[in-house]
């Protein structure tokens, strides 16, 4: 029997407002028809989830059609820097092309969570790069920014700019975030590392150690940083027995000259950023493939790989298209983007960093 998404509606929670028909719950076509993220953010990530586990079980290229150029209209058109999706609060979720407000965005944080989803799928699917680089910085901004350092307090909605007005609370009457992001953080060691054909890939670079099946080899990954903080990071490859296999190491997009695919922002001085990579000491002989550093050598222990990803502080502009973000710029640094207290910088024009 064949594999099927449908998504039931219409939906009577908004029924007075524009998206609280069909297209509210996305189902407005067959899935295999539709082109554009619209309707409410969360829920439309776990179906477009769902479309990609669909794809990639079936090889439908209808599915697969339909999910990429989905993804390119959020990637081109919907999506915050910070990786949040869902500008608007009426319906919470999606607006029109560029309209992407800070005062008054809404991101739900379980948006966030449904957005990493859905990239991971994808990138299990195509095998590239670009997913794990909204990934990350949904992640480090869109996602972590629904919770306190302390984690007792959360954000349902996570606007980019305030007056004060917003705080985070203890709960919720609809308490999906708190719940969702107690259930989401344990499994972040799940999406560091994905294998393939005699291949590793690392994806996020977290201070930890790992247990790897590669095919009939079992290989010990120890991996040391303080990412995101600094962009040095150092791995012990321990296999059960010496192997030749690939590792591939994810070159994040803000090396190059913007911080997401899409087009959607850039850096104001657009250049790419060298980074090294080495193993034992010597630099490595590596082959750039879809965003990832691939070395292909036999591995034995006591091989190490060094990387130096360089954090500069770099301003980033949103396409003109981005009414809300005229005149304005933001800061980041590796993967983050950082947030300011009433800050504004005069560059030849004024400025303000939100």
């Amino acid at each position: 029997m064949p594999l099927t998404i449908r998504n039931t509606g219409p939906c009577q929670i908004f029924p007075g407002h524009p998206q609280g028909g069909s297209e509210y719950s996305q189902s407005q076509q067959p899935v295999t028809e539709q082109t554009k993220a619209v309707g409410h953010a969360v829920r439309a990530t776990y179906m477009y989830s769902g479309m990609a586990d669909v794809a990639a079980l079936t090889g439908d290229k209808a599915y697969i059609h339909a999910i990429d150029t989905i993804w390119h209209d959020v990637v081109d058109h919907k999506l915050y820097l910070t990786g949040g999706i869902g500008a608007e609060g009426g319906h919470e979720g999606f607006g029109p092309d560029y309209s992407l407000p800070n005062m008054s965005a809404y991101n739900e944080t379980c948006a966030s969570i449904g957005n990493i989803y859905w990239n991971y799928r994808l990138f299990l699917l195509h095998g590239d790069s670009k997913y794990y680089d909204v990934l990350e910085q949904v992640l480090y901004n869109g996602m972590i920014s629904g919770v306190s350092a302390k984690g007792d307090r959360f954000f349902y909605p996570n606007p980019l700019e305030s007056m004060g007005q917003h705080a985070r609370s203890e709960w919720f009457g609809c308490a999906c975030c708190p719940s969702n992001v107690c259930r989401f953080i344990p499994s972040v060691p799940g999406y560091m590392y994905a294998t393939g054909k005699d291949r590793i890939y690392v994806n996020l670079y977290i201070q930890s150690n790992a247990d790897i099946n590669l095919g009939k080899n079992k290989v010990k990954l120890a991996q040391h940083t303080a990412y995101p903080w600094n962009g040095k990071i150092e791995f012990d490859v321990d296999p059960a027995k010496a192997a030749t296999f690939d590792v591939a190491v994810r070159v994040p997009a803000w090396l190059s000259d913007a911080p997401l695919p899409g087009g959607l922002y850039n850096y104001a001085t657009p250049e790419k950023k060298a980074y090294t990579i080495s193993v034992n000491g010597k630099k490595a002989d590596v082959k750039v493939e879809n965003g990832y550093a691939i070395i292909k050598r036999s591995w034995k222990k006591g091989d190490k790989i060094s990387v130096d990803f360089p954090m500069d502080v770099r301003y980033v502009k949103a396409d003109d298209k981005v009414k809300a973000d005229l005149n304005k710029a933001a800061l980041q640094r590796g993967p983050i983007v950082y947030c300011s207290n009433g800050l504004t910088i005069t560059i030849s024009k004024c400025v303000t960093c939100y």
